[in-house]
């Protein structure tokens, strides 16, 4: 058996190998901790990039950013012109309350409606095919409790606006949750408007 004997030198070079062997355990565990780190955060912004949940906005808000995205396009049919068209212009409309239906015009690209009728739009017999724009009015405090459930509208084949308009008192977050599977291809947008 060799002996070993306490020298400076085997000192020396023992307490050199102690140090180099944490050196490395800990020059690992923060390269895995620093691979693991990045590896999260490359995950969340992917995940963060894939969420293609439509946003709901405010109206005027809706507006000014179609403008803003428009500016540099010399386009004389804009979408934001089209969308303050068939909000503030005189259209062909359909109204559809507690299961009756009136229609104004030969060819309504304009559907009215309430939270309580939406859910019956399905099985009514509105002439769909020309609907743009469909407004979900809230006219009482009972509408805040009925989900706004956009999947009825799946037989709309030219509906490109969903307008949610409540005329009593709420919060944006609470009408934004009243909404639910909305279709990528809409837009939707609201107004709180106490006035009326």
């Amino acid at each position: 058996m060799i002996k070993k004997y306490f020298t400076s030198k085997n000192f020396y070079v023992e307490f050199c190998n102690f140090f180099e062997n944490s050196f490395n355990q800990i020059f690992k565990k923060l390269v895995l901790l620093c691979f693991t780190l990045l590896t999260t955060l490359l995950t969340a912004q992917v995940s963060k990039s894939n969420d293609k949940t439509p946003q709901v906005m405010e109206v005027k808000s809706l507006i000014a950013a179609m403008k803003k995205s428009e500016q540099n396009l010399r386009s004389a049919n804009s979408e934001s012109k089209r969308l303050e068209n068939l909000l503030n212009d005189v259209q062909q409309t359909i109204y559809f309350y507690s299961g009756k239906v009136k229609s104004y015009g030969n060819k309504p690209n304009s559907l009215f409606t309430d939270a309580s009728s939406l859910s019956s739009i399905a099985s009514s017999n509105i002439s769909v095919e020309n609907i743009e724009i469909l407004t979900v009015k809230i006219d009482d405090t009972a509408d805040l409790n009925i989900p706004i459930d956009l999947s009825v509208l799946s037989n709309f084949s030219k509906l490109n606006y969903v307008y949610i308009l409540s005329n009593i008192s709420t919060t944006d977050t609470s009408i934004i949750k009243l909404i639910k599977n909305i279709n990528p291809g809409y837009t939707v947008f609201y107004k709180i408007d106490k006035s009326e």
